[in-house]
């Protein structure tokens, strides 16, 4: 059952950017976000309400300024990740951004003292050289001009936001739970969207049509969703196991682009998106 919950939660992300790229292409990466946000928060208010997790108000207030912190975070990767769904290939955009677990893991080294394992050593290599072998392109390289893909730098502020978000995370996760420090997360980060929203008010209309709205509501259940599928899976069977399996959601993504936008990718793209996912997957093992 429980890799049977990590195949759901994979499918759930790797669903969730493909249509997340379609709706930002079709009403904007914000509107898209925001709305998004707000069902999968709306989604977990539900799940909150029915089944009150136990907590205690002076652990919440002690973690209160780095849930803060990691709502602003996640604000911004996802801003920057949609931004880069919208703009750029979504065959490309999506491992770049999903390889935060690759800087979470650096930080780990350097302040928490952690010891690599060969397989995370060679995992690091791979989505390191992965992510410069598929933003360059090797056609201006040649001719002596150094210039990305669209989208790319996109999916590396998304990267970054990620890998500091999930190892700010950990000490809040320890003292709190699983459900808590997202929930309060999610709060802020719908409170952080909100400027953006109202800054680009003239651009922008606030509530979007019925048709589009669908869609929104759908990729923010995908989202809490696949959430919910990995809490539930590393319950029971091990975590590396349950990681590895969702490590590999770009996969999804990338294959119902190929599919219904008929993305193409160039030599060192390719090579660069394999590198990038064997390095995910092969840094939870």
């Amino acid at each position: 059952m429980g890799i049977l919950f990590g195949i759901f939660s994979m499918l759930g992300w790797g669903i969730a950017d493909f249509l997340g790229a379609l709706s930002s292409r079709r009403i904007g990466y914000l509107l898209t976000l925001f709305w998004m946000q707000i069902a999968g928060f709306l989604i977990a208010l539900i799940y909150f309400l029915i089944k009150i997790p136990p907590f205690n108000i002076t652990s919440i207030l002690k973690f209160l300024p780095v849930l803060v912190l990691c709502g602003f975070l996640e604000a911004v990767a996802y801003s920057a990740f949609y931004k880069g769904l919208k703009e750029g290939q979504v065959s490309l955009v999506s491992p770049i951004g999903s390889s935060w677990a690759f800087l979470t893991l650096v930080l780990g080294l350097i302040f928490l003292k952690e010891i690599l394992s060969i397989n995370q050593v060679i995992a690091v290599i791979l989505i390191f050289s992965g992510i410069i072998c598929a933003s360059l392109s090797i056609k201006e390289l040649r001719e002596g001009r150094i210039t990305t893909f669209k989208g790319v730098k996109e999916g590396l502020i998304a990267m970054l936001g990620w890998g500091v978000l999930a190892f700010l995370m950990v000490s809040p996760a320890k003292a709190l739970g699983w459900f808590l420090p997202v929930f309060i997360l999610r709060l802020f980060t719908i409170l952080f969207l909100l400027p953006f929203i109202f800054i680009n008010r003239r651009l922008i209309k606030i509530i979007p049509h019925f048709s589009s709205f669908i869609p929104l509501i759908f990729i923010g259940f995908l989202d809490v969703v696949a959430f919910f599928a990995y809490a539930f899976g590393i319950r029971g069977e091990q975590v590396s196991i349950i990681v590895a399996i969702v490590a590999a959601f770009p996969l999804v993504t990338i294959v119902l682009a190929r599919i219904f936008l008929k993305e193409r990718l160039v030599l060192n793209q390719a090579l660069g998106i394999a590198s990038v996912i064997t390095g995910l997957i092969l840094i939870s093992l």
